[in-house]
């Protein structure tokens, strides 16, 4: 059986060697209670140094260090087994082996569970690919202006500062 790689979860553990131990600390700890790689990809990206690595390598030292469980999957998972139940209830009374008044009674309550697993899967998603979205469209901006303003340390300096309390911004707004 072939094993497959996400990506070299070294390159991740050299950028952090590099960092200095208050900004090593706040990475460890983000990315061991982020929800998603993409948002510690992100975060890296504002330290300094930045993270010059690949998501797919910090994907592989995530699930390396701080394996995670993938609720929206297991939702998913959830939503698959409570259609096949409702087409058993289904099938068990069309064979005569359940009555039509318990079958629609229960039928009635697995619907209303579904709906519940859809809703929550859906209000993950939404709300993963909007700070997801915001998350990036900070990144970007702030890597255009760093570039821009490349050859003047001094405005450098205020950017990478800058960075730092956009990214505490937004943490912020997300936990309120």
């Amino acid at each position: 059986m072939t094993v497959a790689t996400i990506g070299d979860s070294k390159t991740v553990a050299d950028w952090l060697a590099a960092l200095d131990k208050s900004n090593k600390d706040a990475f460890v700890h983000y990315a061991k209670n982020a929800a998603s790689d993409v948002e510690a990809y992100l975060y890296a990206r504002f330290l300094n140094p930045k993270y010059q690595g690949s998501i797919s390598d910090l994907t592989a030292w995530i699930q390396e260090k701080y394996p995670k469980t993938d609720l929206r999957k297991v939702l998913l998972v959830e939503i698959d087994e409570l259609q096949d139940d409702i087409r058993k209830v289904r099938d068990m009374t069309v064979t005569g082996m359940l009555d039509h008044a318990t079958a629609a009674t229960k039928i009635s309550a697995l619907q209303k569970e579904l709906r519940s697993h859809i809703q929550s899967v859906r209000a993950m998603s939404d709300g993963m690919d909007r700070r997801g979205l915001l998350l990036a469209g900070a990144d970007r901006c702030l890597r255009e202006l760093n570039q821009t303003f490349e050859s003047q340390p001094t405005i450098q300096t205020l950017l990478e500062d800058a960075s730092m309390l956009v990214w505490s911004v937004l943490e912020r707004e997300e936990k309120s």
